[in-house]
């Protein structure tokens, strides 16, 4: 058990690791996990592939905040809400596309069937979906995290590499959970810090298995909530 906390709590007190954060600074440390995941192939391949929009094929043109003024590319002003921000293809397109770009990437292959619109491999092609994810955060480095977080450097690696285990040498019998309370949610970015995290388990196949997930400790939540299919899951680039 990792304990993320500001503070030292009694649960932090019983807990393998506790790194004591500085408070709203989550997507520092959230996206450097998953620069470390991909970084030492701790991820779930085949999950990825088949059910995550991992492998999509992003419109050429589509900018990253590092290739522009720091936002995503059409952001609306006034934090209104994006408008098809990642160009995703409809399958025909995907399909003209790969044709298109069958020479330069062997790995990538035709859709199987029409409507379909994922690659049965993840190659490292650029416009791959899990391509910009890793380009989009490669700079959330070590010495990032200890900056902006107050995580030491070697707590951290520590931290990433325990939370990532369960995917050493492609490994799929375990599962993790992130368990969060009020805090995430409450900042003016609280969605974001909960995309982020849904991203980091979704690398690590962990959404939709028993164990696994994004899960927010809710006293009042006293109804069933449906569950989330990892068909229907959906993996980009927080804020």
């Amino acid at each position: 058990m990792i304990v993320v906390d500001p503070r030292f709590t009694r649960t932090a007190a019983v807990a393998d690791l506790h790194c004591q954060i500085r408070a709203g600074s989550d997507i520092a440390f959230l996206g450097a996990s998953f620069r470390y995941a991909i970084g030492n192939n701790r991820i779930a391949k085949d999950y990825l592939v088949n059910f995550t929009n991992a492998a999509f094929i992003v419109k050429p043109g589509f900018q990253l905040p590092g290739d522009t003024d720091v936002r995503f590319l059409r952001f609306m002003p006034r934090r209104k809400a994006m408008i098809s921000p990642h160009g995703i293809m409809r399958a025909q397109e995907e399909v003209e596309e790969l044709t298109h770009r069958i020479h330069q990437a062997e790995a990538l292959r035709p859709l199987q069937a029409a409507g379909k619109s994922r690659v049965r491999s993840i190659a490292a092609e650029s416009q791959l979906r899990v391509q910009l994810l890793r380009k989009h955060y490669s700079r959330y480095t070590p010495e990032m995290v200890e900056r902006i977080t107050g995580i030491p450097k070697e707590q951290f690696l520590k931290a990433a590499d325990l939370y990532t285990s369960i995917r050493k040498d492609g490994d799929m019998k375990k599962a993790s959970t992130i368990i969060y309370a009020v805090g995430w949610t409450q900042h003016s970015f609280g969605t974001q810090i909960i995309r982020t995290a849904a991203i980091l388990q979704l690398v690590l196949g962990n959404v939709g298995r028993a164990g696994g997930g994004v899960n927010a400790l809710r006293g009042h939540s006293t109804f069933r909530a449906p569950p989330i299919w990892p068909g229907f899951s959906t993996l980009c680039p927080a804020i």
